[in-house]
């Protein structure tokens, strides 16, 4: 007989032997241990699913999910998140400065429509643009891996400084901590890892960029053929236009609601905005002097709100050296014909008005940029708003006193550059240290590239002197409101006019452009189980 066998034999003689009471408690005890044995096998999986579903919630296997692969790369939800995301704000934020928003960020994006024909949603339009953004970054990245191009210590300071700038974003608005406002801002499963990492990614493939831009040799032939291939855009213009309104006002019924002008309404306000731009234009035409004559009638005919600003300044409605490729897309196409001549009026119908054009002048600007390093001291304001004086908010405009001060501490500054090496790395650390220019202040006080009429009038006109030579200063005061104070101006040198400096920017990107497409060709972007969660 085998061992088993005589263990059950032996167990069933045992049980023979019990009494009934006894073989009872026998089958409880057998009963209670396999259920104690099931009981722990169900909260072990209990145990395991409780962790699993936390895990789920904390978005662990979501942000890891693969969410696209291009280039040989594989990018996670956070990934293409960041790139969603920031197509999605800069939609909105242009919406909203143009005239409001075009959608609703807060409402599902899959059920908002770019064209009305509604053939594609809000959602497949930034994911769109976020996958050509990683698309063109895998190509870069893979680009820059193989020439060993890295982020410098420089760039990675830079990424620090954008990633500290982000957390004061997240303090001013409330967020407990970096990772809440990550989340707020782009999805539940950003980190402030791979928000890093993104942040790291874009800088790599800009900075990666323009080192190919900057590389590329532009010749003064180049120069000239780019002006000859595109004089329209890059000439500057003389001009003068003022906009008649040809809007229907709204009205208010009996119970304070506003109600639309009807289309014949609409219309007939354009009848009269034109019948007025006619008008206006004929007694331009008629005049010996038609510039004069326009910024003197100018007045009556713009909107009752802007009738007190053309009558106190007639030349309002002159527009000097205006390049091209800046013009009123309104009008920029009948200055741009190459059969304007000077003195020529034209009416042109806009979206709700009318634009009468008085054509001046076309030519090439040869005039000289300038680089530039300056410091700005404000005047402090130390005032408070006097309500008896309406006309005047005196928290905003700083009292003699504070004029003299910022006066004295400009003095000072230039004084201590003067007592140096005088170079223009020793004046950019001074306004690195003291400036009030937030614009300027962090790149040494430096504005490449100046135009004429880019600075108030005494700025220009100082800067913009033929005697002007490299390492000349000079201390000039700011009048304008908000700005009010002293400058400590530093000289650094003449730079190219804008036309050149316009088609050598354009010639780059061209060429920069052409290099991306061709990194870019036949890379086949594959979104992965990821994608699911990008945008939720």
């Amino acid at each position: 007989m085998s061992a088993s066998r005589e263990k059950k034999q032996r167990q069933g003689d045992l049980a023979q032997g019990l009494t009934q009471k006894q073989r009872q408690e026998l089958k409880e005890q057998q009963a209670a241990k396999r259920k104690a044995v099931l009981y722990t096998v169900i909260g072990v999986v209990i145990a395991v699913l409780v962790v699993i579903l936390l895990v789920w919630h904390s978005g662990i296997f979501q942000r890891r999910a693969t969410a696209l692969s291009v280039g040989g790369r594989n990018y996670n939800v956070n990934d293409v998140e960041y790139y969603f995301r920031s197509a999605l704000a800069e939609e909105y934020y242009m919406g909203y400065y143009t005239g409001g928003a075009t959608f609703d960020p807060s409402a599902d994006l899959h059920t908002q429509y770019v064209d009305e024909g509604q053939t594609q949603s809000y959602y497949d339009y930034f994911m769109e643009q976020a996958i050509s953004q990683l698309t063109e970054a895998a190509a870069l990245e893979n680009a820059a891996a193989e020439e060993g191009f890295t982020l410098s210590e420089e760039d990675k300071a830079a990424v620090e400084e954008s990633i500290n700038s982000t957390k004061t974003s997240a303090e001013e608005n409330g967020y407990p901590n970096l990772e809440s406002y990550l989340r707020a801002n782009y999805s539940r499963y950003m980190t402030v890892s791979d928000y890093r990492t993104c942040v790291e990614r874009d800088t790599l493939v800009n900075n990666y960029k323009t080192a190919y831009s900057d590389k590329q040799e532009v010749t003064e032939e180049d120069l000239e053929t780019y002006y000859q291939e595109n004089a329209a855009s890059l000439d500057s213009y003389d001009y003068r236009y003022i906009a008649i309104d040809g809007t229907a006002p709204s009205t208010t019924d009996e119970e304070g609601n506003t109600v639309e002008a009807t289309e014949e309404e609409k219309q007939a306000a354009m009848d009269a905005a034109k019948a007025k731009a006619d008008e206006f234009a004929a007694a331009v035409e008629a005049a010996e002097d038609k510039s004069t004559a326009f910024g003197e009638l100018a007045p009556d005919y713009v909107a009752e709100s802007s009738k007190e600003t053309y009558a106190n300044d007639p030349d309002y409605s002159l527009q000097t050296g205006t390049v091209g490729s800046s013009l009123n897309s309104n009008f920029s196409e009948w200055l741009q014909d190459d059969a304007r001549t000077a003195g020529d009026v034209t009416v042109i119908e806009g979206t709700s008005s009318y634009y009468v054009v008085l054509f001046l002048d076309r030519y090439r600007n040869e005039d000289p940029t300038v680089d530039i390093r300056h410091i700005l001291i404000k005047a402090e304001l130390t005032q408070e708003d006097d309500p008896a004086t309406e006309d005047v908010d005196e928290s905003t405009v700083p009292t003699q006193e504070a004029l003299d001060a910022a006066k004295a501490e400009a003095e000072r500054l230039l004084s201590e550059w003067e007592s140096g090496d005088k170079t223009a790395e020793s004046f950019g650390a001074l306004a690195e240290a003291n400036s009030d220019d937030t614009g300027s202040s962090s790149n040494g006080g430096l504005y490449e590239q100046v135009s004429r009429g880019d600075m108030f009038d005494a700025f220009d006109a100082w800067i913009f002197d033929e005697s002007r030579q490299a390492g000349d200063t000079t201390l000039v005061e700011n009048p304008q409101s908000g700005q009010q104070g002293w400058h400590v101006i530093y000289f650094q040198d003449w730079n190219n006019p804008v036309w050149k400096i316009t088609s050598d920017s354009s010639i780059r990107s061209q060429r920069l452009s052409d290099w991306v497409t061709s990194l870019t060709d036949g890379l086949e972007a594959v979104q992965g189980s990821g994608a699911k969660y990008v945008g939720e």
